[in-house]
């Protein structure tokens, strides 16, 4: 005769139970999310630091990458050069994309907009 080992639960979990308590929870935490969405824009003091600070970041970045190409490579002063070029093109590029949004709204999910169309 063989012994079979006995089970430490009573019961097998509920697996639609299960199911339900986790769809009830992403319910909950969409609901967060849409109430943080439907908040007014930001008034015009904060989008214009938003800006600054974009602006004054990328650049930032674009010296330092330049600064340290030069340290390893000895191309010295050409990679802050190109770096300072890449920070202010890359700055310029997110102040372009954060006006195109105060002025279209944000874009559509799951979609491109082109022309007005989502392909």
């Amino acid at each position: 005769m063989v012994a079979v080992p006995q089970m430490s639960e009573g019961t097998p979990p509920d697996p639609l139970r299960q199911l339900g308590q986790r769809l009830d929870r992403a319910q909950r935490e969409r609901a967060a999310e849409t109430r943080h969405a439907d908040a007014p824009p930001p008034g015009g003091l904060g989008f214009g630091f938003r800006i600054g600070i974009e602006l004054v970041a990328a650049l930032c970045v674009g010296l330092a990458l330049g600064w340290v190409f030069d340290r390893f490579v000895g191309t010295r002063p050409w990679g802050l050069i190109v770096g300072f070029f890449l920070g202010v093109a890359a700055g310029m590029l997110n102040v372009f994309r954060e006006a195109k949004g105060l002025i279209f709204g944000p874009p559509p999910p799951g979609g491109d907009r082109r022309e007005g169309r989502l392909e």
